[in-house]
């Protein structure tokens, strides 16, 4: 991935930046979460806490797809 790709994600993304990212709904990214599938994130707070995903973890999370199992 190009850098000038992966710099369009900013540092610290919502949900919403990162299904842009990904070009899925923010529908299939919340399911992901819910199911442990997708992208590590974090939660800021505590009850309807701010949740957001770091650049390098979803640049991570998209290149063990390009491994081998």
């Amino acid at each position: 991935m190009s850098t000038s790709t992966a710099n369009a994600l900013p540092e610290l993304a919502t949900r919403r930046q990162v299904a842009e990212f990904l070009q899925i709904s923010v529908g299939a990214l919340a399911r992901w979460a819910m199911e442990g599938k997708g992208p590590r994130f974090v939660r800021f707070g505590g009850s309807g806490a701010t949740l957001r995903y770091r650049r390098e973890d979803v640049l991570n999370w998209i290149e063990s797809y390009g491994k081998s199992a």
